[in-house]
Parts: C-alpha cells; structure tokens; sequence
C-alpha cells in the first residue's frame, strides 16, 4: 500500500441515491413532447428548464434574458423548471416546485413601477424580483410595504403573491409571505 497516495471513500448508498435521482430527472427531462424545447440540464443538480413553444420572452428592456438567466440559475440549484405557455396578461411565467412564478425583471425600474410589476404578479402564486444593481432593493422593499398595506386596507391580502428576490449569486430570498 503507498502511504504516500490519499485515501479515497465513498458513500455508496449517497452515490447510489444521488445516481438515482439525475436518472429520473434525465427521464423527466426527456418526456417533453414537441410542444416544448428542451433548454438546458444541470448534470450536478438535475435542475432543468424547458420551454413551452407558446412561452413569449420580451425582446425589450432585458426581461426576456433575465428570464433565461433566473431559468438557468434555478436549474443549477435542482429546480425542475417549465417556463409556461403565455396567453396575454393572464399567465405566469414559470411553473416549480408546483407552483407559479412570475419573474420581474427590475434593474432600472422606479418604485412606481415596482408596484406595477407587483399587481400585475397576482396572476401567480409567487413573484419573483431579480436585479443586479443593490440599490434596487430599497425602492422593492417600499414598494412591498405600501402594496400590501394598502391591500390590508381593503382587506384583499390574500390576493398578493408570496415576493421572492433572487440575487445576482442565485439565492432566492422570501421577502413576503401571505
């Protein structure tokens, strides 16, 4: 035996569950029909994301890329992420962890429209923020309090989203919770 040489050790039962776990997400990934496009797969997580053929991405102010990209980041954390079909302003963007998500991209958005992107989110289940500039994350914060005060006010809480932000690093982060 050469002292010299490392050690190597292995979990068998993690490998064997983790081996596992990729199979059916490769399984899952493949069954998509010819409705939607198989964008990408995460090796590591199996995370993915697939897109419905009727799913619109904005080709103006950068909304449709951050879609992409908050996809893609998703994807690396194990997310099994299907990007829906849009039929006007009624639908969501995404759909996992069974439930819906709309994505608002805000980088150079002001409080005002924040509030916007947050009424127009009620059509999901959960909004999500995503920005890359930290100074945006003031202006959501405010923009959250006077929306769900006034939806207190009118005793229509219920009909706000949970409001997530994910961070440039990927971490989705609960801001708010009905």
């Amino acid at each position: 035996m050469d002292v010299n040489k490392p050690k190597l050790t292995m979990n068998p039962i993690c490998t064997i569950v983790e081996s596992d776990i990729i199979k059916a997400a490769i399984q899952k990934y493949n069954s998509y029909g010819s409705e939607w496009e198989k964008a990408y797969f995460d090796e590591l997580s199996g995370g993915f994301n697939v897109y419905h053929k009727e799913h619109q991405f904005a080709s103006t102010g950068g909304g449709g890329e951050a879609e992409k990209i908050v996809g893609k980041m998703l994807a690396k954390l194990g997310k099994q992420v299907e990007f829906l079909p849009e039929g006007g302003n009624k639908s969501a963007d995404l759909l996992f962890d069974n439930q819906t998500w709309d994505i608002k991209y805000i980088e150079k958005a002001s409080e005002h429209r924040m509030r916007d992107a947050i009424l127009d989110s009620r059509k999901a289940d959960n909004a999500m923020f995503y920005f890359v500039s930290d100074s945006q994350f003031v202006k959501l914060m405010s923009a959250i309090y006077r929306e769900v005060g006034n939806f207190l006010k009118k005793n229509k809480i219920n009909q706000l989203p949970n409001i997530y932000y994910m961070d440039k690093n990927g971490f989705l982060k609960l801001l708010w919770e009905k």
